[in-house]
């Protein structure tokens, strides 16, 4: 039998903190082999007098580069291989880099040396099979329907110059904003920007801040971002919108009848259109119940989860968060540190802020990953291509190496959460025993 089939001698010695500390063995077989390669690698790069380079004995070559240097190749390229090894027999997820220390390597002798890694928790599902949680969709009101129905006719509505005339509800503003947080750049930037002051729109308060304006008139307002608001970083905050008006437009509103539902091309009668949009509005209380219900399934699974996060998980989490954001900032226009000043904050008092965010992250990532095992879930190569082709053109293979991981992970936690819906829904279980 060949020396390379030769199992290590792996020791593992479990810690909390889902640390585990490995004691690796490898054969002196393995380490003789090791060290030609190593003698070979140091023969092309050492030049020794009366000889060509590359054909000096391997004798000549030991005296004249000594063991210290041997040994240091050796390890350089026996190492990583045996620790791969090691990991893989002894069934390991490492989610760090390994830390190794006493490491032995004698002539003739086997390599030996200690390794201590994070490594994926276990993660106890509980009995996430008799979830059921029925759809619920909120039903769709004739009032929602008529809502619809004004919605339809201001999107038709004639605009014209108002003139000099004061800003009124209901008017489209065409103005230069910049929103600011005690006195810092966060959004807008001053840019052009058209907003129609009708009900509904996503800055509550903005309306009332430009009511009563004119054209030429600069806005200074104070509002409260809604805590629904797409920057998360900025949800609840207190800011102010200030520019110029560049643009007042009055709207003259089509008439709600059957001539409406012939311009929106939603039928030929009003009844034609408040059908329409009923569908649309009962489709879109559909989609809703769906990921509410997700939300739910997901938050049940959690509950039902037992599993010790690892700190260096948690915090690599918080690092990407931290990235995300840096890029979201630099799109805006704003330096980490300013934002940082803005907010009055310092970058541990951050990281302290996504700790649980960050937690709450790794803890779902890992309960799905242990759903997939649990269910059979295997993502196949063609699936992570074809997703791959959806970001990353062909051509790109360095692009395209480095963010399959990713990929494939995120195709086994999609489906995964599907799989918890269909058995939420009343599905047979399709998996392995638990």
């Amino acid at each position: 039998m060949s020396t390379a089939t030769v199992p290590l001698e792996v020791a593992v010695e479990r810690r909390p903190g889902s640390e585990a500390r490995l004691t690796v063995t490898a054969p002196p077989a393995e380490v003789e082999r090791a060290v030609e390669r190593a003698l070979g690698r140091l023969q092309g790069r050492v030049r020794i007098p009366g000889f060509r380079p590359g054909h000096a004995p391997r004798a000549v070559l030991e005296r004249t580069v000594g063991w210290p240097a041997i040994r240091q190749e050796a390890i350089d390229l026996l190492l990583p291989e045996v620790w791969a090894r090691a990991i893989a027999e002894a069934e390991l997820e490492p989610v760090t880099p390994p830390d190794v220390q006493d490491v032995e390597l004698e002539p003739g002798g086997p390599l030996r040396f200690t390794a201590a890694v994070v490594v994926r928790p276990p993660v106890e599902l509980g009995d996430y099979r008799a979830l059921r949680i029925p759809l619920r969709p909120d039903p769709v009101t004739d009032r929602d329907v008529e809502a619809s129905v004004e919605l339809v006719q201001r999107e038709h509505a004639v605009l014209f110059d108002a003139g000099d005339r004061p800003i009124a509800a209901g008017d489209r503003v065409t103005a230069d904003l910049a929103m600011r947080r005690d006195g810092q750049l966060v959004g807008g930037g001053g840019r052009t920007q058209t907003l129609d002051l009708d009900p509904g729109l996503p800055l509550p308060g903005l309306t009332e801040g430009l009511v009563g304006r004119r054209v030429g008139a600069a806005v200074a307002t104070e509002l409260t971002l809604p805590d629904d608001y797409p920057d998360a970083e900025l949800r609840g905050a207190r800011v102010t919108i200030e520019g110029t008006v560049r643009q007042v437009q009055a709207k003259e509103l089509p008439p709600i009848d059957d001539n409406l539902a012939s311009i929106a091309g939603l039928g030929d009668t009003l009844d034609d259109l408040r059908s329409a949009l009923r569908q649309r509005l009962e489709a879109a209380a559909g989609d809703l119940a769906q990921s509410r219900r997700q939300s739910q399934v997901l938050e049940e699974v959690l509950r039902l989860a037992a599993v010790e996060v690892p700190e260096a998980m948690i915090q690599r989490e918080v690092d990407q968060q931290l990235r995300e954001l840096e890029i979201r900032l630099t799109g805006a226009g704003i330096t980490f540190d300013a934002y940082l000043q803005a907010t009055g904050q310092t970058l541990e008092q951050l990281r302290g802020q996504r700790r649980q965010p960050a937690t709450e992250r790794v803890k779902l990532e890992l309960t799905l990953e242990a759903v997939a095992r649990a269910e059979g879930i295997e993502i196949a190569d063609a699936d992570v291509e074809r997703a791959l082709d959806q970001v990353v053109r062909r051509g790109d293979r360095p692009r395209r190496d480095q963010a399959r991981g990713a990929i494939r992970r995120e195709l086994l936690w999609r489906r995964a959460t599907d799989r918890l819906v269909a058995i939420a829904e009343g599905e047979p279980a399709s998996g392995r025993d638990l």
